[in-house]
């Protein structure tokens, strides 16, 4: 009789040789995966492994996905667990072979034997979104008594979110079947793996600890009714920063309904660019000829239309008077933010909507100032911004822009129903919206009528690959998106079915400088957002395109690089111990995201590129930094030559990361018709709707949108405005 290698520890790559005869049959097991349980099928005969098949599984398209194709025929291959993972989807992988161990287990006739915790305090470790996510687990009386996680530094309302109310269901129902906080997957899956780590360092079998956890959330029959004075759905940056002015302007039941279980959209994720012209922070940087040269060729050019030769004529007026004050520092007003907001959207923006877009943007961000956001000093110009207006602030991620709104939204008593997907429209016999419907996760059902209407700020909707698709064919299903998996247009289709119209559609934009493989922004060296001090080549370490350039002419250069990549080269001068994702900039060295050596010529072969191009390469723009002229791709921005060593190089590539279409609304953020109508009581604002980016979205401008759209819808909806 045939003799079959079988595991019944969890890391089947240490496994023992166990000889074993099986009972033929049909065995199943379930094992928590990276998203939830993965559920396997094993088939025997008296002495072989006949199938292995997925029931079950809500792994990641692409990743996960990869170890659920491949494991199972390999497993049977081999007659054994004992084979290797798919790289890339170790948690996936492992539970596939752990829940397969447990089948076989079973199947071997032996009787199943929960495996007893030793008490003790174990400690592990996992990488999360920002860094390694330690835990501290104790075992009392031979069960989970506590899990801390000294250190972390997860994203505020995303990760410790997962953190708080993981670690709760695995104490409280001693399993690690637990799901994923939606929109926290990296910090979910992490801390699940370093809990796992340590059970098993404490003499547990993973296979044990599967219970699924029971349900919260109580059903109820009917619809359950509700009152407020207005509701807003989606609690991103636009929809907090409507429910806050609402409250400063005196609105008393304000409603925030948000499908995923976690608070700021993608305005948590982002860099935290805000453009704006601000002449107080603008008045260090200087004018060069190069930068009125650009001024003088927008000015000049033949006009498209009677709004753009009158925005054109407001810039040229504004200019000439720039001059004859005899200023040195650099030129900035409303007007020409909104003249490069329209040119660098390709002219077919809606010109009423960019003027009052670039004509409150410093007045919101000095509201947010006011709400506690930390807006640095220094300005720069971030990737595809155009032009040296982009403020940063001095917090991780977006969080220096959520955590004040939130803060001031609960303090101020604005309401929160997360994890609640709103359905439909309410309106009334005259064509007024007067509230929405919604569904809670178990099937719970809403009717909010909301006495000031309805404001939509439910985001983009590039997480909505058939609606990406049929807007922008030219992409690819596959392509990976900087955006939270929430971002699936759902304001768009609910409001369309209503007769709301719809503008720019087609427009996707991608971002040139993401991480390779995951999408994500993070994962760079540089502390600032700008690009004054940094320049991008490829892998023969030359440059290939000016690094101000407009995101699509970025994207369309890298991808005719070699591997479509390229590589952020920039000194020391400019790192900090922390990046302005809060990573830890040495761990991503270590774990080999981030290149860093003494030299050029080290780095260069870290990156396997001809280190003479390299050394040439930096040469050539620490000269163009002293001359303030790039001859080759004609670079506007120069701050300071790359000359302190280390030096750093961080892999970027393109990443699906904005929608500019969406509804079609007017300078009051009241949305329209087909006919060109308003549809009474609805308002939208941020991503949700199109026509400020045009065809092509600056850098810096979205949360500037975002932020001051919501507060004009508010103001609009309460009849201040």
């Amino acid at each position: 009789m045939k003799v079959s290698k079988i595991c019944l520890a969890v890391a089947a790559a240490a496994c023992s040789t166990v000889a074993m005869a099986y009972v033929p049959g049909t065995y199943t097991a379930s094992v928590a995966g990276q998203n939830g349980p993965v559920k396997v099928e094993v088939q025997t005969s008296s002495d072989k492994i006949l199938s292995v098949k997925i029931l079950d599984q809500k792994e990641t398209q692409g990743i996960g996905s990869n170890a659920i194709d491949q494991l199972p025929a390999a497993i049977v291959k081999a007659q054994s667990v004992d084979v290797q993972g798919v790289a890339g989807a170790s948690v996936t992988s492992k539970a596939i072979k752990t829940a397969v161990a447990e089948c076989l287990a079973q199947a071997s006739g032996k009787q199943k034997q929960v495996s007893q915790l030793k008490d003790g305090v174990y400690e592990a470790k996992a990488y999360g979104n920002n860094g390694w996510l330690n835990v501290k687990v104790t075992i009392k009386d031979h069960k989970i008594a506590d899990i801390q996680t000294p250190g972390q530094r997860e994203t505020k309302y995303l990760g410790d979110t997962a953190i708080r109310e993981i670690g709760h269901d695995i104490i409280a129902n001693q399993t690690l079947n637990v799901d994923n906080v939606s929109g926290a997957s990296v910090t979910s899956t992490a801390f699940k793996s370093a809990v796992g780590q340590a059970l098993e360092q404490a003499g547990g079998n993973l296979a044990d600890f599967q219970k699924p956890v029971p349900q919260k959330i109580k059903k109820i029959a009917g619809v359950q009714k509700e009152n407020v004075d207005l509701v807003i759905v989606g609690a991103g940056g636009a929809g907090l920063s409507a429910a806050v002015t609402a409250k400063d302007l005196g609105a008393k039941n304000v409603l925030i309904v948000e499908k995923m279980p976690v608070i700021g959209g993608n305005t948590l994720r982002c860099a935290s660019a805000f453009n704006a012209a601000d002449p107080e922070r603008q008045k260090a940087l200087p004018m060069t000829e190069t930068l009125k040269d650009a001024v003088l060729k927008a000015i000049n050019e033949k006009p498209v239309s009677e709004e753009h030769k009158k925005l054109m004529a407001d810039v040229k007026a504004k200019y000439e008077a720039y001059l004859k004050s005899g200023s040195k520092t650099l030129f900035d007003c409303p007007e020409w933010h909104a003249l490069q907001t329209y040119n660098g959207g390709d002219k077919v923006g809606h010109i009423p909507l960019i003027r009052t877009y670039a004509n409150n943007v410093l007045d919101t961000l000095h509201w947010m100032q006011s709400k506690g956001s930390p807006v640095m000093d220094r300005v720069s110009q971030g990737a595809g911004a155009l032009w040296q207006r982009t403020h940063q602030l001095d917090a991780p991620a977006g969080l220096g822009l959520i955590d004040p709104l939130y803060q001031s939204a609960v303090k101020q008593g604005v309401n929160f129903k997360l994890a609640t997907r709103v359905t439909d429209l309410v309106m009334d016999k005259s064509g007024k919206v007067i509230g929405v419907t919604a569904t809670d996760k178990v099937g719970n059902k809403y009717q909010i009528l909301s006495k000031h209407g309805v404001i939509l700020a439910t985001g983009g909707y590039s997480q909505n690959k058939e609606m990406r698709q049929k807007s922008a064919p030219h992409l690819t299903p596959d392509m990976v998106s900087t955006n939270h998996p929430g971002a699936t247009g759902d304001g768009i289709v609910i409001a369309t079915r209503h007769g709301a119209d719809t503008t720019g559609m087609n427009y996707v934009q991608v971002y040139p400088l993401a991480t390779p493989g995951t999408g994500t922004l993070q994962g760079r060296a540089r502390k600032m957002s700008g690009l004054d001090d940094v320049i991008d080549v490829n892998k023969n370490g030359e440059r290939f395109v000016k690094e101000d350039a407009r995101r699509d002419e970025f994207v369309a250069a890298i991808k005719k690089q070699p591997g479509a990549i390229c590589y952020d080269i920039n000194d020391s001068s400019i790192v900090k111990p922390l990046n302005s994702f809060n990573e830890d900039v040495e761990t991503l060295v270590k774990i080999g995201r981030i290149y860093k050596a003494d030299s050029l010529a080290e780095l260069a072969k870290q990156l396997g590129m001809p280190a003479d191009k390299l050394e040439a390469t930096v040469a050539e723009y620490n000269k163009m930094v002293e001359n303030k002229s790039d001859p080759k791709f004609g670079r506007k921005l120069f701050d300071r030559p790359i000359v302190k060593p280390p030096f750093y190089a961080t892999p970027r590539a393109p990443s699906i990361h904005h929608t500019m279409g969406g509804l079609e609304i007017n300078p009051k953020a009241q949305v329209m018709n087909k006919n060109g109508k308003v549809i009474p009581g609805l308002y939208a604002a941020g991503e949700v709707t199109g026509g400020v980016h045009g065809s092509n979205r600056l850098g810096g401008n979205a949360t500037a949108d975002v932020l001051t759209f919501g507060r004009i819808a508010a103001k609009t909806a309460l009849g201040t405005n």
